[in-house]
């Protein structure tokens, strides 16, 4: 039975069936939450289960419970993860949406968002570490990374007056636990979004009012969200809080505070930050998401099943080997094989006392038995081999393979071919890696967009500290530009190999063939440039296309920027210096084209007096052509309205005819009709007429017969009254009878 209300029971309409009242609204996000609890709760004890499954604790129900030898390789396997994925703190870039080159207004906007953003990280540097290896945590573990983003301002009242005291965007994070969100099949779909925080009721007063304090529930926080077992029960929090959700309506465009067990919503406030994707937090860090239900599925849900194998495995090794031991059975009337393993001694031989009864035992091999261990010592060969074959495929599925963790594959396998595997293997990796790195730069997008629409232009000036920059004159149109978001524009980027651990080692050999291939670059360049000056700007922009192909580059481009300027000032320079014969030249050149030029003009005032000439004949010809077909247009028209008269007349008389003989055949059917009709009106009466006689005639014949009939029965009657009238009356025997 769900805590959160009562979706179970029923199924939502619409929307309309619930009022915008407090009680009405507690009941709709109510109803949504229990919805949205009971849809995740599989995944969250399924999360739970994994989380124990990483700290190696028991699980209650579980073969875990049995004290036995674990191979924890899914711990080190999110170890490994992890490492590889996140080792620095992100350092972020925001450059222009359109790098123009002459924009340089955008380009110190900018540099002002990028300050500001690596300002607040710097500062809060364990912060954001601990934020960013939470929600990567999440992700691996249980399949769900979540953080996001609040503006807190702080105002005081000064001479009378409200004014800002301070403003901050800070990032933070969430708990699987402690989100829930309306069904959908992805992120765009996202109808809601809402997030579980404490308070004390203090923090609840403060926040909501005493009456709010007064009514809602409070109790424990737990560490896991739904496992309920008595040993988790020691884990829970000393202080009891209020369960607070904040409900991120996108339909509604609105955000409402409730706890439940309170039947009114606490607050409710229109778009509170006005984000272009509305919600506060960027797209979850989900694990195998799919397009049936937006429900992450953890990957150890994904390799389970080796997982439990390979535990196995461990645990009948593990038990087998504490049966690898010297143990035997021996002759009890034999002492001496008894002292043979207690008393015995290097070199040194034990007497028999009856030799000859010894040797009709078989000696030492009729007296003991040992257990045999070469059985033993095979099984536990067997199953090494299995464990060993069952990492293997563990290995494959979850793409940790030995390849990636710099081991040869086979004796005979190269360090090239190894290199190329772990390349192909990495590719995994590289999409997680780039997975999380726009999760970040998606969380410090939104960052960014808070600052822009809600920070004051005083607080971005002081926190970019630009005004001891050679760009400060532009200080002012940038920071206008910042307010204008939707103008803007900015591009937040981090990029993955700055949030991820440094391959040192692919770093180098990186580097290493770049070095060498620019080496052979300037040695065959080095011609053409000593052959023509002008043309070094233009290779080095050639090399600097090759020079974007790796990553890390951004830094030395800026040192390309700055060689590419530096060539093509100098090639102007030397374009100024050039030697007197060459100028001799260009002045002889430049009176030759002088001479042209005029000879051109020439030509081109003949050809343009010839063109207007030619232009008065056009006119003209045009003129007597226009004459010529009014004058046709005008016979035209006049032949036409002739030509339109006659024929009206004769329309007219022809419809004056037709009218005519249209009111004969009038008059004649009128006549016609007006026969018929005292025709059949005669017809009618004579008809009426005769039924009538007919009719007369049938009563007549019905009142004679019926008198007839009467006549009958009165004489009958008078019969039947004569015919007793004569019989004797019966005699009185004074009441007795024969």
């Amino acid at each position: 039975m769900s805590n959160y209300g009562s979706a179970e029971k029923g199924t939502i309409e619409s929307r309309e069936d619930f009022k915008e009242t407090p009680a009405g609204q507690y009941k709709y996000y109510a109803e949504e939450l229990a919805a949205s609890q009971k849809m995740l709760s599989k995944w969250h004890k399924k999360a739970d289960k994994i989380t124990k499954k990483f700290l190696g604790k028991p699980v209650g129900g579980d073969r875990d419970t049995n004290e036995t030898f674990k191979l924890n390789l899914f711990n080190s396997n999110v170890t490994t993860l992890k490492s590889m994925l996140y080792g620095n703190t992100p350092k972020i870039d925001v450059s222009r949406r359109f790098n123009d080159q002459n924009d340089d207004v955008a380009r110190v906007a900018g540099e002002m968002m990028s300050r500001m953003l690596n300002l607040d990280v710097q500062q809060n540097g364990q912060e954001v570490d601990c934020i960013l290896q939470s929600a990567l945590g999440d992700r691996l573990i249980e399949g769900l990374g979540c953080a996001r983003a609040r503006y807190d301002v702080e105002t005081a009242e000064i001479d009378g007056e409200e004014q800002l005291v301070s403003e901050a965007a800070p990032v933070e994070y969430y708990h699987w636990g402690d989100v829930l969100w309306g069904w959908c099949r992805n992120w765009a779909e996202m109808p809601w979004l809402a997030f579980r925080s404490y308070m004390t009721k203090e923090e609840v007063a403060a926040r909501f009012g005493d009456k709010y304090a007064e009514k809602v529930q409070l109790k424990q926080q737990k560490p896991l969200s739904s496992d309920d077992s008595p040993d988790d029960n020691d884990m829970n929090s000393l202080w009891k809080k209020a369960e607070i959700w904040e409900i991120w309506d996108k339909k509604k465009k609105k955000v409402c505070w409730i706890s439940i067990g309170c039947d009114k919503v606490l607050d409710s406030k229109p778009d509170p930050l006005g984000l272009k994707d509305f919600f506060p937090s960027p797209p979850f860090l989900v694990a195998n998401a799919t397009t049936s239900l937006y429900i992450p599925t953890p990957d150890y849900s994904l390799a389970e099943d080796l997982y439990n194998q390979i535990d196995t495995l461990q645990e009948r090794i593990s038990i087998i080997s504490e049966a690898v031991k010297v143990v035997g059975v021996y002759d009890a009337s034999s002492e001496s094989i008894k002292n043979m393993l207690n008393t015995g001694t290097d070199n040194q031989l034990i007497p028999v006392d009856n030799w000859a009864l010894f040797g009709e035992k078989m000696g030492l091999k009729g007296q003991i038995d040992w257990m045999p261990l070469a059985d033993i010592v095979n099984a536990l060969d067997k199953l090494r081999e299995l464990r060993s074959e069952a990492i293997g495929l563990l290995q494959q599925v979850t793409g940790m393979s030995d390849i990636m963790r710099g081991e040869l594959g086979s004796q005979y396998e190269g360090v090239g071919q190894s290199e190329m595997k772990a390349k192909f293997g990495s590719v995994r990796v590289q999409a997680l890696q780039d997975q999380f790195a726009k999760f970040a730069t998606d969380l410090f997008q939104i960052k960014a967009e808070i600052i822009s629409k809600h920070f004051s232009p005083q607080t971005i000036a002081q926190k970019s500290n630009m005004q001891f920059s050679p760009d400060r004159e532009m200080i002012p149109q940038a920071v206008q530009l910042i307010k204008d978001y939707d103008k803007a524009q900015l591009r937040v980027d981090i990029r993955p190999e700055s949030v991820a651990m440094v391959d040192y080692a692919q770093l180098k050999n990186e580097r290493t063939e770049y070095i060498t291939a620019l080496s052979s670059f300037m040695q065959s360049a080095a011609p053409l440039m000593e052959a023509d000056p002008g043309a070094k700007p233009f290779l080095l922009q050639l090399l600097q296309w090759g020079l974007a192909g790796f990553k890390g580059a951004g830094e030395i481009e800026g040192v390309m920027d700055k060689a590419i300027e530096a060539a093509q000032q100098q090639t102007k320079k030397g374009e100024d210096k050039e030697d007197p014969a060459m100028q001799e030249k260009q002045m002889e050149m430049q009176a030759e084209q002088q001479k042209q030029q005029g000879e051109m003009q020439k030509v081109q005032a003949k050809a343009q007096a010839d063109m207007q000439i030619r232009q008065q004949d056009y006119e003209l010809d045009i003129n007597f052509a226009r004459e010529q077909h009014n004058m046709k247009m005008q016979q035209s028209m006049a032949d036409m309205q002739r030509s339109l008269a006659e024929t009206e007349s004769k329309l007219q008389a022809d419809l004056l005819l037709e009218q005519v003989q249209a009111q004969t055949n009038l008059q004649q059917t009128q006549a016609t009709m007006q026969g018929e009709m005292e025709k059949d009106i005669v017809e009618a009466e004579l008809n009426l007429a005769a039924e009538s006689e007919k009719t007369r005639n049938k009563i007549a014949e019905i009142r004679a017969s019926a008198m007839t009939k009467i006549t009958e029965g009165q004489a009958k009657i008078e019969e039947t009254r004569q015919i007793q009238a004569l019989k004797p009356l019966p005699k009185d025997n004074g009441g007795d009878s024969e």
